[in-house]
């Protein structure tokens, strides 16, 4: 297995035993269950499936992946988008809960959240590349 798919694959474990544990904490009391739904669907699953493809597609297409670099763009950005999102989303609850002003929280669920589909469009394109592509991997 690659270098790129293995980190993806490694970490999406990490996120899927973050995610088992916020499953426990639900049963203990609320509030957890955004930072649980997140890092069990985009830690665990998309990670995995990230990691997956990076190995598969270009095994299978027999061409070499178009950037090992955009991939490891890829996968700095989306773990920053998904535990930026994941921490500050509680937090415009919570704000929102006690009646106080949530343009703070709210700007970095914005921002966690742009940078997190700035990867999953990042993702997109290399694996599009990469079927197309002819020359050797960057």
């Amino acid at each position: 297995m690659n270098k790129l798919a293995k980190l993806f694959v490694k970490t999406s474990l990490v996120y899927l035993a973050l995610s088992a544990i916020l499953g426990l904490f639900i049963t203990i009391g609320p509030g957890y269950s955004f930072m649980h739904s997140h890092f069990a669907l985009i830690g665990w699953v998309s990670f995995m499936i990230f990691g997956l493809a990076y190995e598969s597609i270009p095994r299978f297409s027999s061409k070499p992946l178009y950037s090992r670099k955009l991939g490891m763009w890829q996968f700095w950005l989306a773990n920053i988008g998904l535990i930026g999102l994941s921490l500050s989303y509680p937090f415009m609850r919570m704000y929102m809960l006690k009646s106080k002003d949530t343009s703070d929280a709210f700007l970095g669920v914005m921002i966690f959240g742009l940078i997190e589909a700035i990867s999953c469009f990042i993702f997109i394109y290399n694996i599009w590349k990469s079927m197309d592509h002819q020359g050797s991997p960057k």
